[in-house]
């Protein structure tokens, strides 16, 4: 479950009292079910290509802060490795063409 053991217990014990009421309420083939929380408090600030303010530091998926599921997780992973191509490609042709300008 996605609660602290204190608030499963509380839930137990409830619906042990409420099975007093509605007998059968707190069967064996009783689920219960629990939202998982997170917390974005943390976000990393990246470029448009999800290139952070370190150099040569591309923040992607949940590391980034951006992303709210696995779609978005990984759509920011695309990104940051299509950034990272590009600038490959930047450094190499750079490399390559120093002495033409």
């Amino acid at each position: 479950m996605a609660l602290p053991h204190r608030i499963v217990t509380d839930i137990r014990e409830g619906l042990e009292v409420l099975n007093e009421i509605i007998p059968g309420v707190a069967s064996d083939s009783t689920l219960l079910y629990a939202p998982e929380v997170k917390f974005y408090s943390m976000q990393v600030l990246v470029d448009r290509n999800m290139e952070s303010s370190v150099k040569n530091l591309f923040a992607a998926g949940d590391g980034a802060g951006l992303s709210r599921d696995i779609v978005n997780a990984a759509a920011t992973g695309v990104i940051a490795g299509r950034g990272i191509l590009k600038k490959a490609d930047r450094v190499s042709f750079l490399k390559h063409n120093r002495n033409v300008i």
